[in-house]
């Protein structure tokens, strides 16, 4: 098995979870995955347990203490994988059914189970193990203090490194063509369902190999005239078809080794109207001005949303276009993305958090007018003095041939 990234990222990872880890008072990060997903575990270990198939018996745990050597407890046919993959060496096999009995004493006998040992417990994090495991874990642990980490793990995670921020951008590379070879199929009276068929085998043409409809939305203007903004909610329907003059938005995404990249695009049955295209030109404008002027390390996420929403002004909408943005419950500009296709950080009003150079941002803006929910949106990467964008740039309303 090839390792996904190089030893001197993971050590580097490792190395900055011990300096936060000392911030923080915590003696030990346990982090754990599963075969549906584990992002710390992976993140952490650089061991992705399996990116095919969901099943959510099979816990991998990794122990990284603040001084001495981390420790990996892992399915058995993981065991060579996870020696492969990861910077770990000290690698434990288990045989099913997992046993958080059998883990507690492994950490004990490694001198891994005394003092303040931080887990999965707080904002956007779960634990990938059965409860009653976890509880074993503690009971075999009566030294340990398990607390919360999240904190400790959100530092890490937002801030990326070079080999994350180019998976990112392989990911976006495939939606691109993806999104652009589905709008191509594209006929008036093709469902929603259809949409969802197009997008879905294009993403794996273009080169995702998870199935990709996790992160596939689809509203038509059939929908959203029939059912209003709360159709943004709901699935694909083949009752919902594509009719001259319709306008169609698709949120897709790929997944690649684990890395999200995931974006909005629109389009339109036929030549758009006057006032369709002015909108979305206009929603273009919000979100690239936004990227170009306003994503810049240093500032407050507060100051960000300010400057965007005048942006809003400048073009001449009304307040309640945008006042989402600026009273709760808080429409974020932006939402983190890397391991999730919607993590930490949220770039809202109500924080002064900071940009940071390394976040990963998706940055995405919205209006409404008859029924209609208009949006674009870029991923991007904020630098040292400014930011980088990941996607290809939105292109204006795609024409689906009437």
């Amino acid at each position: 098995m090839t390792a996904i990234f190089s030893n001197e990222e993971l050590t580097r990872r490792g190395d900055r979870a011990r300096i936060q880890m000392e911030k923080a008072g915590i003696d030990a990060l346990f982090v754990t995955g599963d075969f549906s997903a584990g992002m710390n575990y992976y993140y952490l270990s650089g061991h992705l347990p399996r990116d095919y198939q969901l099943n959510y018996s099979r816990p991998h745990v990794m122990v990284l203490p603040r001084e001495g050597d981390p420790f990996l407890f892992v399915y058995g046919v993981n065991k060579e994988n996870a020696e492969e993959s990861s910077w770990v060496t000290d690698v434990e096999a288990y045989g099913p059914p997992f046993s958080g009995k059998e883990l507690g004493r492994a950490m004990a006998a490694r001198g891994l189970g005394k003092g303040l040992i931080g887990a999965e417990f707080g904002t956007d994090q779960r634990m990938f193990m059965q409860l009653l495991e976890f509880r074993a874990v503690e009971e075999a642990l009566p030294e340990a203090t398990f607390v919360d980490a999240s904190d400790v793990l959100w530092q890490l995670r937002m801030i990326k490194g070079k080999e994350e921020i180019a998976l990112i951008g392989l990911a976006d590379r495939i939606n691109d063509l993806a999104l652009r070879a589905a709008f191509a199929r594209l006929a008036p009276n093709d469902s929603e369902a259809d949409v969802a068929r197009y997008v879905g085998s294009a993403l794996i043409e273009a080169g995702a190999y998870r199935p990709p409809y996790g992160q596939v939305l689809i509203v038509s203007q059939a929908k959203s005239r029939e059912l209003g903004h709360r159709g943004r909610m709901l699935g694909p329907s083949p009752d919902f078809r594509l009719a001259p003059g319709d306008l169609l938005f698709v949120d897709s995404g790929a997944v690649v080794n684990g890395y999200w990249g995931e974006f909005n695009r629109m389009a339109v049955v036929g030549e758009p109207s006057e006032t369709q295209r002015r909108h979305h030109d206009s929603i273009r404008e919000i979100v690239t001005r936004s990227v170009d002027e306003t994503l810049r390390p240093g500032k407050t996420f507060r100051q960000v949303i300010e400057e965007m929403a005048g942006f809003y002004r400048e073009l001449g909408y009304e307040e309640t276009q945008f006042s989402n943005y600026l009273g709760p419950p808080f429409m974020h500009l932006c939402h983190g993305i890397g391991l999730a296709s919607s993590e930490p950080p949220f770039v809202r009003f109500d924080s002064n958090d900071v940009l940071e150079p390394g976040m990963t941002l998706s940055c995405e803006a919205y209006l409404r007018d008859d029924g209609m929910t208009y949006g674009s949106e870029e991923d991007v990467v904020i630098t040292e003095d400014g930011c980088d964008v990941l996607s290809e740039r939105d292109p204006g309303l795609f024409i689906i041939e009437a």
